[in-house]
C-alpha cells in the first residue's frame, strides 16, 4: 500500500521527521529521539508523551506527515519574539536554525559602515571574534553587497572565505549558506548557517532566505533595545555613583542588591522584561540617602529616634527623584519606595502589608537585609552567612518575608557558595 492508500495524520509543527523501518520520512533534525524503536527527528518544544502516540499509530500502518519545512520556520520566528535579552535571542537563533538545517553553527554580523561585525555570540566563540571587524571582501560581504542569500560548499579553494575569524575562534568552516537580513527594504546585516554534513542544498538557502526575513525587525530592536538599555544603566550607575561619593558602602551595596535581586527573580521565573526593571530598581533602590544630611547618614554610632525618622524618608525621596527620570515606572518607582516595608506591616514609610507591597519592594527588600548583614559596614563587621539565614528566617516566622522568597534566598546561596 502507497502513502496515498494510507490514512494520513499530520503532525504537530515540531516534528521535522522520523525513520522506520529504514525508510526516512520527512528530514533530518538535530534532535533526535529513539520512540518505540522509531528515530524521531524533532524541533524544541516537541512532547514525548504525544512521540509515543504517533509512533503507536505509524505502527499501525497509518502514515504521519512530517511538518512542512516553512511552516516550522515561521513557528520557530514567532517564538522568537518573547525574547528581550540580545544573547538569549542571538543564543535561541542560532540554536534553532543549526536544529532545522542539521547544521553545526550559526552567526550573525550586523553591518556598520564599512565593515560586519558580529554580534554578541555564544558557545566556544563567545568574547573573541565580537571585536573582528569582518571586510566586506569576505563571504559575509559579498552576501551583504549582492542582496542575496548565497551557497559556499568548497571554501578550501574559496579565495574570500575570511579566516580570521576561524583563526580565532579556533573553528574551521568547511560550507556556509548565508542571506542578508532585511527589515522593509533596508539591509541590516547577514545571518549564516556553517557546516552540514554534505553540504547546503537550495532548499536550505530558501529557508535561511525566509527565517532572516521573519528575524529581521525582531533582531533589530532587540539590539537597538540592547543599546538603549546599555547607556540607561550608565546613568543609573553614574546615579549611585553621586551617593558613593558621600558614603563609602552604598554603591557596592546597591550592585550587590540588584544582583542578589535578579537572581531571585529569575528563580521566581519573572520574565526577561521585569528581571531588567528589577535591576535598575535595585541599582537605585538606595538613591533616597541623597537627601539624607551627613551628619546622620555617616554617623559612626547609635542613630536618636529623630535621626532614624530623618533616615526613614529616603524611601521616599528616592521614589521622589526616581518619578522624573524618564523610562522609570512605577514597577521600578515601587522598588525604591517600598524596600523597607514588611509583611506584618512593621515596615516604612507606609506600615504597609502583605498584598500592599509591591513584587519588586519584597524581592529588594529581602535582598536588601542580607547583603546590609554580610557584609562590613563602619558600625558593625560582616555576619556569618548561618547567623545572616539564622536572623532572616526568624523574620520569616515574625510574618515580615515571604517563606517562598526566604527559599529561594536559600537556594541562591547554595548556589554562590559552590561556584565559590
Amino acid at each position: 500500500m502507497n502513502i496515498s492508500q494510507k490514512r494520513i495524520v499530520e503532525s504537530p509543527t515540531w516534528l521535522s521527521g522520523y525513520l522506520y523501518e529504514g525508510n526516512l520520512f520527512g528530514r533530518p533534525s538535530k534532535i533526535k529521539l529513539d520512540i518505540e524503536g522509531i528515530d524521531f527527528y524533532v524541533l524544541e518544544g516537541y512532547s514525548e508523551k504525544f512521540l509515543k502516540k504517533l509512533a503507536n499509530l505509524i505502527k499501525q500502518g497509518v502514515y504521519v506527515n512530517p511538518a512542512n519545512l516553512r511552516d516550522q520556520v515561521v513557528y520557530i520566528a514567532a517564538k522568537l519574539n518573547s525574547n528581550l535579552r540580545l544573547n538569549e535571542l542571538l543564543n535561541d537563533i542560532q540554536r534553532e536554525i543549526c536544529n532545522i538545517l542539521n547544521a553545526d553553527a550559526a552567526s550573525i554580523l550586523m553591518y556598520e559602515q564599512d565593515h560586519l561585525r558580529f554580534l554578541v555570540t555564544v558557545g566556544k566563540a563567545s568574547g573573541k571574534i565580537e571585536s573582528i571587524p569582518v571586510p566586506m571582501e569576505s563571504i559575509a560581504g559579498k552576501i551583504f553587497l549582492e542582496g542575496t542569500v548565497l551557497i559556499f560548499n568548497d571554501l578550501e579553494k574559496n579565495p574570500i572565505h575570511f579566516k580570521g575569524v576561524d583563526k580565532a575562534a579556533k573553528f574551521k568552516t568547511e560550507n556556509i549558506v548565508g542571506s542578508p537580513i532585511w527589515v522593509e527594504n533596508e539591509k541590516i546585516g547577514v545571518i549564516e548557517v556553517l557546516n552540514k554534513s554534505g553540504g547546503f542544498t537550495e532548499e536550505d538557502a530558501e529557508i535561511v532566505e525566509l527565517f532572516a526575513k521573519l528575524i529581521g525587525r525582531k533582531l533589530l530592536s532587540t539590539w537597538q533595545y540592547e543599546k538603549f538599555s546599555d547607556a540607561f544603566k550608565k546613568v543609573l550607575l553614574a546615579i549611585a555613583t553621586a551617593i558613593d561619593k558621600r558614603d563609602n558602602y552604598t554603591h557596592q551595596h546597591s550592585r550587590n542588591v540588584a544582583r542578589y535581586s535578579v537572581e531571585l527573580g529569575r528563580k521566581m521565573n519573572l520574565s526577561q522584561q521585569l528581571l531588567e526593571k528589577l535591576e535598575f530598581s535595585a541599582i537605585l533602590h538606595d538613591v533616597g540617602k541623597i537627601g539624607i544630611p551627613d551628619s546622620i547618614l555617616l554617623k559612626p554610632g547609635k542613630l536618636t529616634d529623630e535621626e532614624y525618622q530623618i533616615i526613614k524618608n529616603h524611601t521616599v525621596y528616592g521614589a521622589e527623584i526616581l518619578s522624573q527620570i524618564r523610562y522609570v515606572d512605577k514597577d521600578i518607582m515601587n522598588g525604591a519606595l517600598e524596600h523597607h516595608e514588611r509583611l506584618d506591616g512593621s515596615g516604612y514609610p507606609y506600615g504597609k502589608k502583605d498584598g500592599e507591597i509591591s513584587l519588586f519592594g519584597r524581592i529588594i527588600g529581602i535582598a536588601d537585609v542580607f547583603d546590609a548583614l554580610s557584609t562590613k559596614r563602619t558600625y558593625k563587621e560582616a555576619w556569618t552567612l548561618s547567623d545572616v539565614l539564622r536572623v532572616i528566617g526568624e523574620d520569616v516566622k515574625k510574618g515580615k518575608f515571604s517563606e517562598e522568597l526566604y527559599e529561594k534566598l536559600v537556594e541562591l546561596t547554595d548556589e554562590l557558595n559552590s561556584e565559590a
